[in-house]
């Protein structure tokens, strides 16, 4: 795997903590408000998950929207900063006054979606400044990788610290933790491209004037409109749990195993992906068909086995589906040669996945509503069924991209043979 240069390795490491801090926010905010029982989790229960991802992912949008205008006019890693203090603030109120807060269910969404939009506006941009076309890959299997060993490791020894430790002794754990982030942040330079300014109008113009990179670039965005349904896989499986079995019964154990297995499956795709002749479209045509078909046993046979086996294959499909989703997004805008328009292409990308975000969320509260079984399962089978498409759709995005690196290695090829007859 290449090796990451020092700005690399910081980015990498803040975005590690990130996850770290993501799990607390999940303890402490998100298990109040998805904290469901047999007799609400088809009404009131799936109303509130409904409206405080809404909220989310609405704040999310407009203020990503609005803080990269000045992510583009200012220093990359200031922002990056900016979001990591936020977070603390946030973070810090949520241990101290976590039930509380959860009673504000918008409130509670907006917040999460105010710490993420400072976060990822900067981190989004930073990460495909500091990486070449081939040293994306790197990165991002890398942050694949550190990521799942973290959710696989972490919400035990976050359990067990919660077991014996206090409130207070929590927010000092999470500000230590965001102290050691903030500093790592310096060890970050930006590689900022000269007069780089948000301006969403031009790069429109770009696109329309350069219809052959349109008609490519155009697959990375139809991938995050599908991709915004993927968010509710791992909640409804909790809903569904919560509601057939009448327990909370956590799956954690089998999550952090089939965790474990993806990390391992990911790896050797790394060595298949380089031999030609093995068939690539049938690996994403499998891993996007096994959850979707094993989501239909599920719902015709509802027991803990068919809820295991769905469990297992979506894992495996979440995880390719964030590294093959994030490669794919960041190389084909270095391959137009635009790097000024890195913070048009990544909004555009985080929009489009909020707009189904919400839609898929609005779903939720409309279902609650009814309190409908038959219409619970009729939206799991719907929004499963964008799996599948999803990964023809990145299959499609991984050909443009392979098109795209063979035109630079024929292009390096010729300058090397043009150089060399020129020698000689």
């Amino acid at each position: 795997m290449k090796e990451l240069h020092r700005s690399q390795k910081s980015l990498l490491s803040v975005h590690a903590i990130r996850i770290i801090l993501e799990l607390f926010t999940n303890t402490f905010l998100t298990s109040y408000i998805i904290s469901l029982t047999p007799d609400s989790v088809l009404g009131q229960g799936l109303i509130n998950i409904g409206l405080f991802y809404v909220s989310w992912f609405a704040v999310y949008a407009i203020l990503y929207y609005i803080i990269s205008y000045f992510v583009d006019k200012s220093n990359r890693v200031s922002i990056l900063r900016t979001g990591i203090l936020i977070n603390t603030v946030l973070l810090s109120s949520l241990v101290v006054w976590g039930q509380t807060i959860a009673k504000w269910i918008i409130l509670a969404g907006a917040l999460c979606g105010t710490s993420d939009a400072f976060y990822y506006s900067s981190y989004l941009v930073l990460k495909n400044e500091l990486n070449t076309g081939a040293g994306i890959k790197a990165f991002n299997i890398w942050t694949v990788v550190i990521t799942n060993l973290i959710k696989v490791v972490v919400p035990t020894i976050l359990g067990a610290l919660i077991d014996i430790s206090s409130y207070q002794a929590m927010a000092i754990y999470v500000v230590v933790l965001t102290l050691i982030q903030f500093a790592i942040s310096f060890l970050i330079k930006s590689k900022r491209p000269e007069n780089s300014k948000f301006e969403l109008k031009s790069y429109f113009h770009y696109l329309k004037q350069n219809k052959q990179v349109y008609s490519k670039i155009k697959w990375t965005y139809i991938n995050a409109i599908i991709a915004g349904f993927k968010n509710t896989y791992q909640i409804i499986v909790v809903i569904l749990l919560v509601y057939t079995f009448k327990t909370n019964l956590s799956l954690g154990l089998f999550t952090s195993l089939f965790s474990i297995i993806t990390i391992l499956l990911l790896l050797l795709y790394r060595y298949v992906d380089k031999k030609p002749h093995i068939n690539k479209f049938a690996i994403y045509l499998l891993i996007g068909i096994l959850p979707f078909v094993s989501c239909l046993v599920f719902v015709f046979y509802l027991n803990k086995w068919t809820l295991i086996i769905y469990n297992f294959f979506l894992t495996i499909a979440i995880y390719f589906s964030e590294y093959f989703g994030s490669l794919e997004r960041d190389a084909i805008i270095k391959f137009t040669g635009h790097d000024e328009y890195v913070s048009e292409h990544q909004f555009i990308i985080e929009l489009c996945m909020s707009i189904t975000k919400i839609i898929s969320f609005t779903l939720f509260i409309l279902v609650g509503l009814s309190q409908n079984l038959v219409l619970f399962k009729i939206m799991l089978v719907f929004l499963l069924a964008s799996n599948p498409i999803k990964f023809l759709v990145m299959f499609k995005q991984r050909q443009i991209r392979k098109e795209y690196e063979q035109e630079e290695s024929d292009e390096e090829t010729k300058v090397i043979t043009n150089q060399t007859n020129k020698n000689n």
